[in-house]
């Protein structure tokens, strides 16, 4: 009977009655940064009586990045109950280094990596079951798209408990007041992967893991919790959150000729319990968020202690006009600290360096971080420009989380020396969806 096209926040084209549909979006993030880290923050290296520091440690770092290229197709086939997403994301080159004749930064290291990819059923009466692989909904930061953020990136304390994307089947329920899920999947962080062999052995990267999460809401509606933000002319809206995380790792089973580039805290021997607290206050032109975030890394081999990780997040925005918002954030992380044992798998050993060296996510750490800016939107978050800036007090002494999401991408860079503060960020962005 023909198609039917249009715009409604997405392109979409659609059968007439409905039951079949694509919606096509994208994202673009362009960005500016600037990052300060003082020579006191790093470990100096000597040779033949004189003191130098790495290339990559120059105290000013700065330049331009495409942060995000995004393109998601989702929609419905046979009938509105059945729906899908896919999304692809495009990665950034990295600098190869080496002779002159191969130094350069346009390489084929980049490519589109699989983000969401799943399929979900709603069986009516509020339950729904959902397969394949997404963004776990462990904790809100993470959970409210990079599109509906405030600041130009997530909090470091995000990157370091975020267990990201997962692969799994999950449970879900939604009334009117609350919601929850509860899912078994194959552990946070470990998109893209298979199920068996897929690290030349028939172990995967942890043996069992489990998710879950609740939410209360007090006053509004659902859909305007899925924006950081809260507009001028917004209804008041709270929402309570908990959730956890809990798995046990297996890479004691996977060998360094697989491709593993040293411990990824999630996935070693031992198990992981994380979980979570989050309160959300929107109303006309002002919005508060505030979690409480931790981990537990336990039952680890050799008779290691466990390593206890806490965080905590408050930011909130005002509006001064319809388009001109004021924001602030300040974030909290303490580590107590330990180090990894050495794991093996056949012949082939993993034997962990220092952990300073690996910037690991079990270092004893403690710092705080601030951060002030505003955003401009000039078509709501489909066309907004945002500039922060932000301070840290203390030492960041880790490079990736306890589930692999690195801090680069937040433009910050790992101390060397448990001593250092005063690291400092800009960010300049232009954010366009369509």
């Amino acid at each position: 009977e023909g198609v039917t096209a249009g715009w409604n926040k997405n392109f979409f084209l659609a059968s007439p009655d409905g039951n079949f549909k694509l919606v096509l979006s994208g994202q673009i993030q362009a960005r500016q940064s600037y990052n300060y880290q003082s020579k006191s923050s790093r470990n100096p290296m000597t040779a033949g009586g004189k003191t130098t520091y790495p290339k990559e440690g120059s105290s000013n770092e700065y330049g331009t990045e495409i942060r995000r290229a995004k393109l998601g197709f989702s929609g419905n086939i046979i009938d509105p109950s059945w729906t899908y997403m896919i999304k692809l994301a495009f990665n950034q080159n990295s600098l190869v280094e080496g002779s002159a004749a191969t130094n350069t930064a346009q390489n084929s290291t980049n490519g589109a990596v699989l983000e969401d990819a799943f399929i979900r059923k709603d069986f009516g009466n509020g339950f729904a079951v959902r397969t394949g692989q997404w963004k776990s909904a462990y904790n809100y930061e993470e959970m409210a798209s990079s599109s509906a953020q405030q600041f130009a990136e997530r909090t470091i304390v995000n990157q370091y408990f975020s267990t990201k994307f997962i692969q799994g089947i999950e449970l879900q329920y939604e009334t009117a007041l609350w919601r929850t899920n509860v899912n078994w999947n194959d552990g946070g962080g470990n998109r893209n992967i298979g199920s068996v062999g897929t690290f030349s052995t028939s172990e995967n990267n942890v043996e069992w893991a489990t998710a879950g999460r609740a939410e209360l809401k007090l006053a509004g509606e659902w859909g305007q919790f899925r924006e950081m933000m809260s507009f001028r002319g917004r209804e008041d809206g709270i929402l309570i959150g908990a959730a956890y995380n809990w798995q046990r790792g297996g890479a004691e089973n996977v060998p360094t000729s697989a491709g593993v580039s040293g411990p990824i805290v999630g996935n070693d021997d031992g198990m992981n319990f994380s979980y979570t607290a989050d309160f959300n206050l929107r109303s006309n032109g002002f919005s508060f968020f505030g979690a409480f975030l931790g981990n537990s890394f336990y039952s680890r081999p050799n008779g290691a202690a466990p390593v206890n990780s806490y965080g905590a997040v408050v930011q909130g925005g005002y509006f001064l006009t319809d388009d001109f918002e004021l924001i602030g954030r300040w974030e909290w992380l303490n580590v107590s600290g330990g180090t990894y044992s050495v794991v093996s798998s056949g012949n082939t050993s993993i034997t962990a360096a220092s952990p300073n060296a690996l910037g690991s996510a079990l270092n004893a750490q403690h710092f705080s971080v601030y951060t002030v800016g505003a955003n401009y939107y000039i078509l709501k978050n489909s066309l907004k420009l945002t500039g922060d800036v932000g301070y840290v007090a203390g030492a960041i002494m880790f490079s990736t989380g306890l589930f692999n999401q690195n801090i680069t991408g937040a433009d910050y860079r790992t101390d060397q020396n448990s001593s250092a503060t005063g690291q400092v960020v800009a960010r300049i962005q232009m954010q366009l969806l369509f």
